[in-house]
């Protein structure tokens, strides 16, 4: 019998005929395909699966890390705004470097003379006054694009004294300027340089320093700084967050801290909560000359002058501190509001320095509880108010010398001690009677302020 075949043209196949290859290939690649789709879909799910317990745990992690427990069933943890994400304002650790036995320099700072005059790198210096500054003093400028530093000159000019309640016991140590320019002046005029080293006649070079050079933005008009003295004494982190939440919430927005003075814990809720804050700090490494020490009205003075310079492109006023100041507001809500109140308003752009009345007060030895805020405890005066020396200071002002050669230095006013008081805190000493002491009345509504600030809540999880 004969197979009748549909096709004719095409080879017939019976029913007991073999496939043939082309069947067979297809019928593979019909398998390969769905065991890969099965590997895909099984790969993506176990995907999804380990990146969303990876997720789980990265967030358990965190929240771990910030609020010390893991959070409860069903509740989601979610990680901070911004977390670990702020830049922090950093510069060149900075130490005293040794010129002579009785001479060291501290920081350099680029000043164009705001395009006026001739621009000079200047240095902040400390001089043992019973010895005279070097008459061969010299320097190598290094400039950008420059293999190998040039020679210079340098001159002594020390810095003015403010009469505004500085120290009247006589100091061993002057704080001087060194004014040193390139003894090739189309370099100066044509571009910046970032390192200088000193060197008396023919003598061996100093180590370098780094020159500080000035901000792209000039002054913002408004905003505060505040440059922290560094603490003769260990501090506990309290202390520290309590200091800057209460700049903080009166209006300062940067924070240079000359130390060491943060503790492990502060600097660790600074580096994750500062950018929500809206504030930048900077850590400045501060101690004495190998060659002699320095009593704290010199660094106290040194760290002005620094602080000056290192704001006056970015900062309209500045305040030089310890961490047991405090400026207490009377009226107002904020430093900026506080001048608007003083005498001329607006009018007071001129104005390089406001003073401030000081108030010397001590903690209640009866009243003390520890670990709580420093402005929640009861506190009573031990001494008259009198200017100590805390004044608002404009640095685009003081540091420009050439601007006021017709209008001379800039003025200061004073803020009276109802508008604004400076308390300055200590412990009461055991003799003092405590009935014959003006207790001074909590400032309740920046306390409330501070408790609700993020880094002190911050702080009191973590602690």
């Amino acid at each position: 019998m004969q197979n009748n075949c549909v096709k004719p043209k095409s080879p017939c196949l019976s029913l007991h005929d073999s496939a043939s290859p082309r069947h067979i290939d297809g019928t593979m690649r019909k398998y390969q395909q769905l065991a890969l789709t099965i590997v895909a879909v099984v790969s993506l799910v176990a995907f999804l699966f380990y990146k969303h317990e990876y997720e789980r745990l990265r967030y358990t992690l965190e929240y771990l890390d910030t609020f010390g427990e893991a959070p409860s069933n069903g509740e989601v943890a979610r990680p901070q705004c911004g977390y670990n994400t702020h830049h922090k304002v950093t510069t060149p650790p900075t130490d005293w470097i040794d010129i002579t036995s009785d001479l060291a320099v501290y920081s350099s700072f680029w000043d164009d003379q705001n395009g006026i005059g001739e621009p000079q790198i200047r240095t902040i210096a400390a001089v043992r006054k019973t010895a005279e500054a070097p008459s061969e003093l010299g320097c190598l400028i290094w400039f950008e694009s420059e293999g190998t530093p040039v020679p210079g000159t340098c001159s002594v000019e020390f810095a003015s004294e403010r009469i505004h309640g500085q120290n009247t016991l006589e100091e061993d140590v002057g704080v001087l300027y060194l004014l040193c320019t390139a003894n090739d002046k189309k370099l100066i005029f044509s571009k910046i340089p970032y390192m200088i080293q000193f060197r008396v006649g023919s003598e061996e070079p100093s180590q370098p320093v780094f020159i500080h050079e000035s901000e792209n933005l000039k002054s913002i008009v408004n905003t505060f700084a505040v440059c922290i003295i560094p603490n003769e004494s260990p501090i506990a982190s309290l202390k520290v967050i309590e200091f800057i939440s209460y700049y903080n919430i009166i209006g300062v927005d940067k924070f240079s801290i000359y130390g060491p003075v943060l503790t492990p814990l502060a600097r660790k809720l600074l580096d994750k909560y500062s950018d929500e804050i809206g504030i930048e700090y900077e850590e400045k490494l501060f101690s004495s000359s190998r060659n002699f020490k320095l009593t704290q009205p010199v660094i106290k003075r040194v760290i002005e002058l620094d602080c000056l310079y290192r704001h006056s492109d970015t900062q309209e006023n500045v305040l030089i501190l310890d961490l047991d100041q405090y400026v207490i507001l009377e009226h107002k809500s904020t430093l900026q509001d506080t001048l608007m109140t003083v005498k001329g308003g607006n009018l007071n752009r001129d104005i390089g320095e406001f003073h401030l009345t000081s108030q010397v007060v001590c903690l209640d030895m009866q009243h003390i509880k520890k670990g709580t805020l420093l402005l929640s405890q009861q506190v009573h005066t031990i001494g008259k108010m009198k200017e100590m020396g805390v004044a608002i200071l404009r640095p685009h002002l003081l540091t420009t010398s050439v601007g006021f050669r017709g209008g001379g230095p800039p003025k200061n006013q004073h803020i009276s001690a109802a508008t604004a008081v400076v308390h300055q805190y200590s412990v009461c000493s055991a003799t003092d009677d405590h009935d014959d002491r003006h207790h001074l009345p909590t400032n309740k509504k920046s306390l409330d302020k501070l408790e609700k600030s993020l880094l002190y809540r911050k702080w009191i999880i973590n602690h």
